[in-house]
């Protein structure tokens, strides 16, 4: 599964876009409202045609569709009102690989149609349906792991509940990995549940993991700094992880632990619940440092918003380098407002949905300012806010003090001098600069009075 390119058209805030992605890991940057989020709603609405025709009855109602509110709209004035128009028809295009096959398929709401209609993805359903046929008859195919996890993705409400639990306590499903793989959020309640079934697996067999488990484990030491050790509390009900020798509860741990535990180990369940055949080959790995062979060859499409949410500089710094390692055929496609995240790309992953953006190559091993000035736009990075108004407001106060020529001063210049005075407050404390302007001032005055 990956997706090589993207057309949108009428797709929320994008009267149309076209987007290349890169087959690792895309990271889409721009302002607040430049389109981030959406670009990847419009993928997870590409990603949507695996579940158009749902191979177990589980997962009905799990699909990802063009939602009413993701027609785009252009505003009309009428009399006193403002009025909004949707704008039709509205499509997402995609081009990629599924199942080893090259296809473009095409979902999209039809300029009379109220529901999205994959009359123009018939091609990439086939390929779908034969591959879900090929599993079902008990080949043992690679299946694709497809996920959106959401800026609150480890949130959930109290009072939500997960659809269908009452069947939880039934059989491993097949297919589980696709439940509810759209919706952004983190199910922290199940990833308790696994490891439960887990430790009491590991009782009824004499005390040994399943292999499984041991796959879990090792992914998530590989992406949290200094973790040496996982396990699962009986007495507490919880996950604990042990860091620089350290054992906290998961509710313990920091929300950024949190965060990436729950998020990796999410990633590696249900690439285990798709591809357990492969899970067996890991049975006899001792090597740490040696990548099970599930996570290695589980491919995918994983979405991630706000990829450096609730991480510290020095882990954004290696987020990026440690999910490509732990999930080398996962095609990744994250946003940030992160510097250190753009920092730590690789060439060609890098995409800027700034008007007149695009793909930025040259970013490696430039500074944190360089980047914020020139990538993220900027003012001066190196100086706080507070200081870049106050020099472009002495600026001009200086620069109207040199122009005056004595007498009344024009509205210009007691405006100038009324912004200074203002920015100036909350340095009143080391009135260096303020004495230079006023030195400045009263030597233009006694040159006229003389």
């Amino acid at each position: 599964m990956r997706i090589d390119r993207i057309h949108i058209r009428n797709f929320k805030c994008f009267d149309e876009m076209d987007l290349e992605l890169n087959p690792r890991f895309t990271l889409l940057v721009g302002d607040n409202g430049a389109g981030k989020t959406t670009i990847l709603d419009a993928l997870a609405v590409a990603a949507g045609v695996w579940l158009v025709k749902p191979p177990d009855s589980t997962l009905v109602g799990s699909g990802r569709n063009i939602l009413p509110n993701e027609i785009r709209l252009v505003s009309k004035e009428d009399g006193d009102r403002t009025q909004f128009l949707e704008c039709k028809p509205v499509s997402v295009e995609a081009t990629g690989n599924l199942v080893d096959r090259a296809t473009s398929w095409c979902r999209q709401i039809r300029k009379d149609g109220t529901r999205t209609t994959n009359a123009e993805a018939k091609c990439a359903l086939e390929i779908i349906e034969q591959h879900f046929a090929r599993v079902q008859a008990g080949h043992s195919v690679v299946s694709p792991v497809i996920a959106y996890y959401g800026a609150g993705r480890a949130w959930l409400p109290s009072r939500s509940r997960r659809e269908q639990s009452a069947k939880r306590n039934g059989p491993a499903r097949r297919w589980e990995a696709l439940y509810d793989c759209f919706n952004e959020r983190i199910r922290i309640a199940d990833l308790h549940v696994w490891f439960r079934r887990e430790a009491l697996a590991f009782a009824s067999r004499s005390g040994s993991w399943r292999p499984g488990y041991g796959v879990i484990k090792r992914a998530i030491l590989r992406c949290v700094p200094d973790a040496d050790n996982l396990w699962y509390d009986g007495d507490r009900g919880e996950l604990v992880l042990s860091v620089n020798g350290l054992a906290s509860t998961f509710s313990n741990l920091s929300a950024g632990q949190r965060m990436m535990v729950a998020l990796i180990a999410d990633i590696a369940i249900k690439a285990i619940a798709q591809n357990a055949y492969l899970v067996m080959q890991d049975s006899s790995l001792s090597d740490d440092e040696l990548l099970p062979e599930v996570l290695q060859r589980t491919p995918g499409l994983v979405l991630i918003d706000e990829i450096d949410a609730h991480l510290h500089p020095n882990w954004q710094r290696q987020v990026v380098d440690d999910l490509k390692r732990t999930f080398p055929s996962i095609q990744f496609v994250c946003t940030s407002h992160s510097p250190f995240i753009i920092q730590s790309l690789e060439t060609g992953e890098l995409r800027s949905l700034e008007p007149g953006g695009a793909a930025l190559a040259e970013y490696s091993g430039r500074s944190i300012e360089d980047i914020a000035e020139d990538i993220q736009r900027v003012e001066a990075p190196q100086l706080s806010r507070e200081s870049v108004n106050l020099n472009r407001a002495s600026e001009q106060y200086f620069k109207l003090l040199q122009e005056w020529q004595g007498g009344e001063k024009s509205y210009e210049l007691k405006e100038a001098e009324a912004n200074y005075r203002r920015v100036a407050e909350r340095y009143s404390a080391n009135p260096g600069l303020s004495a230079i302007l006023k030195l400045d001032a009263l030597a233009r005055s006694a040159e006229r009075s003389k």
